[in-house]
């Protein structure tokens, strides 16, 4: 632990001394594949205007949705999988899928830890059995910027699980693009990030997966594969012409 500390401090001490570097508005762009990290696929892609790049992962886990999901949408969970969580508050419960709350992220000394207030917003997709999440930051009155924390801002994460059909395995998805502010030239945080869709994944399937893992009641038959319909009855025939 302290030698990590030491080598933080001594990026640190390299990124002040820098020069600035000045921000050049990118174009969007396809999404480029840069490794597999915990058997989890990341790819990144430019964003139009900005200089921190989206990050994409994703993998297909040997774990059932309903698992996923009682971690994913239990809030009291996020502490066990979400990578350097230190603290968060709900806000607001819209639905059972939908909230805006407050999350902070501790980071080794000397770097300030980050917050953000994001609102989340879920669906189900019922006929394809895929959940996504839509989460982004907003600014709400009950939770200003605090003295704890540099108030970042995430332009959009995304995730999607799909159950697959006749297994118990996930097909899961997240992408994210963030910019924690502060101090922090962009081209390190584009490093420091690249990993960030394999810990997320990685952190959720291993939670997800631990011995008396709950699987969540709503999602419990989302592997099972529909019966085909049964054929429609063949008509009955026409009534022969009467004799005249």
């Amino acid at each position: 632990m302290v030698s990590r500390r030491f080598a933080f401090l001594w990026i640190w001490m390299a990124v002040l001394l820098l020069p600035a570097v000045p921000r050049v508005a990118h174009a969007d762009s396809a999404w480029e594949y840069i490794g597999t990290w915990d058997g989890v696929r990341v790819s990144r892609k430019n964003v139009a205007g900005s200089d921190v790049l989206a990050f994409r992962g994703e993998i297909v886990a040997p774990i059932h949705i309903g698992k996923v999901m009682a971690a994913f949408l239990d809030r009291s969970q996020r502490r066990f999988w979400v990578d350097r969580f230190s603290d968060q508050k709900t806000l607001e419960t819209i639905s059972p899928l939908s909230e805006i709350y407050w999350i902070r992220f501790g980071l080794p000394f000397p770097i300030t830890d980050r917050d953000y207030v994001f609102r989340a917003d879920g669906s189900n997709d019922l006929a394809h059995h895929v959940f996504t999440a839509k989460i982004k930051s907003v600014t709400d009155g009950r939770k200003g910027p605090d003295d704890c924390c540099v108030r970042a801002v995430a332009y959009g994460t995304f995730y999607r699980f799909e159950a697959l059909p006749g297994t118990e395995k996930t097909k899961m998805q997240v992408e994210v693009h963030t910019d924690p502010k502060g101090a922090i030239p962009d081209w390190l945080v584009n490093i420091i990030q690249k990993k960030w869709p394999s810990k997320t994944l990685g952190g959720l399937i291993r939670h997800a997966s631990r011995g008396g893992a709950p699987v969540h009641p709503d999602y419990a038959n989302w592997h099972v594969v529909a019966p085909p319909p049964a054929p429609a009855p063949a008509p009955l025939p026409a009534p022969a012409a009467p004799v005249k």
